[in-house]
């Protein structure tokens, strides 16, 4: 849990995972903990255990979770070994998946603004018809 210096607009910061045992960095745009509604927040993430002696926790994915205060100083850290590989969702995974429900909420718009539309569009005909 290491300051350290700002690559571009990023900040390359330095945590201790405490189930791999290895130091990690990680990196956050300079803006990343602006207007939070407390701090330290939490940031959650995913890593690979990658050195381990048990064969059956190499490459398992760790949980992760940072909390980091309103100068982006890394003030706690918490991990949680994935015992069952279908709880976790990689972040491809995460993606295509929520790129998938974006066109389709994005279809439903464009479906409800038509359906508006033609709703609109009969209620003047009925006002229309019922004239005298």
């Amino acid at each position: 849990m290491t300051n350290a210096p700002d690559i571009g607009n990023k900040i390359k910061k330095i945590y201790h995972c405490p189930i791999c045992k290895k130091t990690h960095e990680i990196f956050f745009q300079s803006d990343f903990a602006n207007n939070r509604s407390k701090y330290p927040f939490s940031y959650v993430f995913l890593h690979k255990y990658e050195n381990s002696e048990n064969i059956e926790d190499k490459d398992k994915e760790i949980l992760t979770t940072i909390y980091v205060d309103a100068q982006l100083n890394i003030r706690g850290v918490e991990a949680l070994l994935n015992e069952d590989d279908t709880n976790i969702l990689s972040k491809d995974i995460s993606k295509e998946i929520i790129g998938k429900l974006t066109r389709f909420i994005l279809e439903l718009q464009d479906e409800h603004e038509i359906l508006i539309k033609k709703f609109n569009d009969l209620e003047k005909k009925c006002e229309e018809l019922s004239k005298p």
